[in-house]
């Protein structure tokens, strides 16, 4: 499922205009995007936890130029299912 489809989704699930759907999706990634700014998790009862990490520098060999770089130290998200999404998850399988 992709942006659009979930705004379709959610607009005729909920009888709302597509605009305001879209409006809506845009409103609740900017929110935990800046929550994920801040250094803070996002904790979506259903769903699952967002948290924001340091990655360390690294080593790595680059194929094209033969050379060992190092990849800098960088800013990542890890996201970790919560027990409903998996319980639901593992449900489908035995269908």
């Amino acid at each position: 499922m992709n942006y659009q489809e979930l705004t379709q989704k959610i607009s005729a699930k909920f009888h709302l205009r597509r605009s305001f759907s879209k409006k809506l999706l845009d409103l609740i990634s900017l929110e935990i995007t800046q929550e994920l700014r801040r250094e803070k998790r996002v904790y979506l009862r259903a769903l699952g936890v967002f948290h924001p990490i340091q990655r360390p520098a690294r080593r790595y060999y680059d194929l094209r130029t033969k050379k060992i770089k190092i990849k800098p130290a960088h800013k990542d998200v890890v996201f970790l299912p919560g027990k409903y999404l998996l319980r639901q998850m593992s449900a489908s399988k035995r269908i």
